[in-house]
């Protein structure tokens, strides 16, 4: 924050003179006379605090709340604020409610924290268009006795995996493995509950890793609505529970101490300090890595490694939508990682087919542009090299004005089609030419990218997500930082634009617009693919090359091998048409649309769903006509499958899929029934619920008709949705909630942030003994050469350094405001001692912290210093 940008002026006179004539306002703080001019009384505001930070609220929350929040619409922000995350049970109301809800309330970090915002909105200046990043800059402590988890809806597929992660943690006393669950599943609310309501409640320390601040403020969100189902799990959980978030945007790694029950941090935070987190470790430790497709990093092994050398039976939980580690050697390395075992594991078919995910409608456009001939001989090599497209080849790609305006028309042509819309761009030169020629045609859109600012990029996304937003944009071009973790559940069309060798990249792109009705997103999704990676999809639907043959995974790549060319060149030169100067041609293909499933068995007896799209039926119709040939064939070779039955230039199913309906129909003696979406929709649990609520039928009656359908459509419901009570469930969701989304039902509740006044007496021993003291115990880092500074408090307290050392006259000046039989002794011998330091080191650089650690228990000395010291204030004179 940027204090020297606050202005008291800018707030009601009312509101500042009833702060400067409060009774705890120091005397030297309050004018002699009050004048109707907040440019007077800002002199005197400044005295008080220069800023609203957290000792001004703790003093003044009654004028805060008497005076300043009944103004404007601050009470109904914070009680916005407060509903998101489920605190205190306040919600949005009449202000008067509000404001009684509000004073009702212990004064926690969470209260502190929005009366702040609100007091910050309006004393910044209005250019700076000031918002709070985050909600997770300090350790949150929960009150688990006062919070209660009232409702908290999974649905049956993740409460399997629930159920399968408790086997195999607790029941069986696994050490590793990996959830995988798609896009839109519910992957983090699952894994949330999960460690929660299991392991936190069983005293095991949760380490979240993921390697972005959006991630970390993603999972923080859910773990903090869902905090009460800590003492849901176990009568013997404790009755407090602690979060700490760790990255650039949220707290230093010295946040972290022994109070810690679950860490959430960025890798890059915690692998070069990776003391500050294996020091305070409780005993039982479990690490979840968020997509674990990064766990094989030097960094995500470094700090999974320095905990299990502190902590060696540490559980390792790995969460992704996408496994597989771009090659054979990638995958079995990451396996391997996890004990080569997957957990639990859902099909998209599976979501696909009962609304969780969205219907995707393929939509091909090759833009007919060559870009072969200027691409040299050299650039061949190395594209044919890395199975990958060069910075190069991609930043000429990216500059190709033709293709680009191939991309432009396409959306602008079908603007009401393809409706809010993501666009995956090559890099951040495309995504500017993108904005910018969409933006001269007419249409909203905005990008984001790694460069940019974090909160400039983390507005445009609120921009984007936000349909009410009076800026709201339609179309949101980015690279590469909503791939993973991001929710926008109604995104209707994907752009993809850039080639990619990577399964895993083009699923993440893909899975960004596959929220379904059932989870609060759109019934289909476009994929308009000018890539033409599509057909890489269809493995994805039935995943089976995840579990299959667990502990049997491909033989690593040699060296000597030929490099695995995991695109075509052939395939990269048809999707690339890179320049081409005259009238450039788009060719549109038939969309690959969806239109039912069959429901087979595979080889180890799972259930699965095998996804039929228009383009296919013919082939599935061949099948079925030769399906006497096949009851008698005793095994079945997928790719000859498709040979024989798929010609055409149409979506080639997965072989894998092929082979299960074909042994379907050896096993079971008939072709599958395929069940369409026009069925589905007949008994669709949004249509329905909208349809009973407009008759307005009694709840009995309801219930009679729910149970006609059933009886009716007993089979495909089954299929779907288990069972009819889960059936009945999710039309009474749909009845009683926009899209059938069950609010998180949790109540929680901090507990009242401390705050300490500093001990008036002076600190016990002089300064001049503890540095004789520092200086013998140190004396073999310092050296035998060092010479003895001198050292004396400041003349009065600052609000700057804790000390300084003044290399010119080799003295040490230590803030008086540390003067205090408050500050612990030991923690006063660190501070000396890391100044006394600075006449070998200058600056802080990598040997300067070296030695600076060899200090005993010197994270807690920081943590005392940072985030534990903040909390004292000290009373001065009247």
């Amino acid at each position: 924050m940027k204090q020297k940008y606050f202005n008291w002026s800018r707030f009601p006179l009312r509101f500042l003179k009833a702060v400067l004539s409060s009774e705890v306002t120091p005397a030297y703080a309050r004018p002699d006379r009050y004048f109707d001019d907040a440019d007077f009384l800002c002199p005197y505001m400044d005295d008080v605090s220069e800023w609203p930070n957290d000792h001004f609220i703790r003093r003044y929350r009654r004028e805060i709340e008497d005076y300043f929040l009944p103004e404007e619409n601050h009470l109904v922000d914070i009680a916005h604020r407060l509903e998101k995350k489920n605190y205190g049970g306040i919600t949005a109301g009449e202000p008067e409610d509000i404001l009684l809800a509000l004073r009702r309330q212990k004064l926690s970090n969470t209260l502190i924290d929005a009366y702040r915002t609100e007091l910050l909105k309006v004393g910044m200046d209005a250019d700076d268009d000031w918002e709070p990043a985050t909600d997770f800059t300090k350790p949150f402590t929960f009150d688990l006795l006062a919070s209660a988890a009232l409702n908290i809806s999974l649905y049956p597929y993740q409460e399997e995996a629930v159920s399968a992660m408790k086997r195999h943690f607790l029941d069986e006393n696994k050490s590793a493995g990996i959830l995988v669950m798609p896009t839109g599943s519910g992957k983090t609310m699952t894994s949330v509950y999960f460690l929660l309501r299991e392991m936190a409640a069983r005293g095991y320390e949760i380490i979240w890793l993921a390697h972005r601040f959006m991630l970390v403020e993603q999972a923080a969100g859910v773990f903090y609505r869902l905090s009460p189902l800590v003492k849901e799990g176990s009568s013997e959980a404790p009755d407090t529970f602690t979060m700490t978030c760790v990255s650039g945007k949220h707290a230093a790694s010295q946040a972290l101490s022994r109070k810690d029950d679950l860490v959430v941090g960025t890798v890059q935070s915690l692998c070069r300090k990776t003391k500050y987190i294996t020091k305070p470790l409780k005993e039982k430790v479990i690490i979840v890595v968020d997509e674990a497709h990064h766990t094989i990093a030097p960094s995500y092994r470094r700090v999974i490694e320095a905990i299990r050398k502190k902590r060696p039976a540490a559980k390792v939980l790995g969460l992704t939508a996408t496994p597989v580690k771009y090659t054979d050697k990638g995958t079995a390395a990451l396996m391997d990682y996890f004990d080569n075992s997957i957990i639990y594991s859902v099909p998209m078919s599976k979501l696909i087919a009962d609304g969780t995910l969205a219907k995707p409608i393929n939509i091909r456009r090759e833009t007919n542009v060559d870009i072969e001939t200027r691409i040299d001989e050299e650039e061949m090599k190395r594209i044919r090299r890395r199975g990958e497209l060069t910075e190069a080849t991609i930043d000429l790609i990216a500059k190709t004005n033709e293709r680009n305006d191939v991309i432009v028309d396409e959306y602008v042509n079908n603007q009401a089609k393809y409706g809010k819309t993501i666009i995956f761009a090559l890099n951040g030169y495309h995504c500017g030419v993108l904005a910018d020629a969409l933006r001269k045609r007419g249409v909203k859109c905005g990008y984001v990218y790694t460069w940019n600012d974090e909160a400039e990029n983390q507005k445009v996304i609120e921009q984007f997500r936000d349909n009410n937003r009076p800026d709201h944009i339609d179309v949101l071009i980015n690279i590469n930082i909503l791939t993973e973790g991001s929710d926008i559940p109604d995104i209707e069309t994907v752009f993809l634009t850039r080639p990619t060798g990577s399964d895993t990249l083009l699923m993440q792109m893909i899975g960004r617009g596959m929220r379904g009705v059932g989870c609060g997103g759109t019934e289909t999704v476009n994929i308009v693919d000018f890539c033409d990676k599509w057909s890489s999809f269809t493995r994805w639907l039935n995943p089976k090359f995840l579990t299959e043959g667990e502990g049997e995974l491909p033989e690593p790549v040699s060296r000597q091998s030929k490099p695995q060319e995991l695109i075509p060149m052939e395939l990269i030169i048809a999707v690339m048409r890179g320049i081409q100067y005259g009238n450039v041609q788009i060719t549109a293909h038939d969309a690959s649309l969806p239109i039912g499933w069959y429901n087979v068995i595979d080889e180890e007896g799972n259930d699965e769903k095998v996804i039929v799209f228009a383009s296919q039926e013919e082939g599935y119709l061949a099948m079925k006509a030769d399906a006497e040939t096949l009851k008698l064939t005793e095994e079945f070779d997928g790719a000859e499958l498709a040979k024989t039955y798929f010609k055409g230039f149409g979506l080639t199913p997965d072989p894998d899929d092929l082979v299960d309906v074909a042994g379907f129909v050896h096993d079971m003696g008939s072709f599958p029934e395929l069940q369409t979406f026009a069925q589905r929709d007949e008994i669709d649990p949004g249509m329905l619920a909208a349809k009973f609520n407009e008759e307005l039928l009694p709840m009995v009656t309801t219930k009679e008709r729910i149970s006609e359908i059933y009886s009716s459509h007993r089979t495909i419901i089954d299929s779907l949705y288990g069972n009819r009570d889960y059936y009945e469930r999710r039309i009474v969701d749909f009845m009683m909630y926009p899209k059938g989304i069950v609010p998180i039902g949790t109540r929680v509740e901090e507990v009242e942030r401390e705050f300490y006044q500093l001990d008036p007496a002076p600190f016990e021993d002089s300064l001049e003994d503890i540095l004789s003291e520092v200086l013998k115990e140190q004396a073999s880092v310092l050296g035998e050469n060092y010479r003895r500074p001198t050292i004396a408090w400041t003349d009065k307290p600052y609000k700057s350094y804790f000390a300084q050392y003044d290399w010119a006259i080799d003295h040490i000046k230590v803030n008086d405001v540390l003067n205090s039989r408050s500050v612990p002794r030991e923690t006063m011998k660190f501070l000396i001692y890391h100044e006394c330091l600075h006449q070998l080191i200058h600056k802080h650089g990598t040997e300067f912290r070296r030695l600076e650690r060899l200090f005993p228990d010197f994270t807690e000395h920081e943590h005392f210093l940072d985030y534990k010291f903040p909390d004292f204030y000290r009373e001065k004179a009247m």
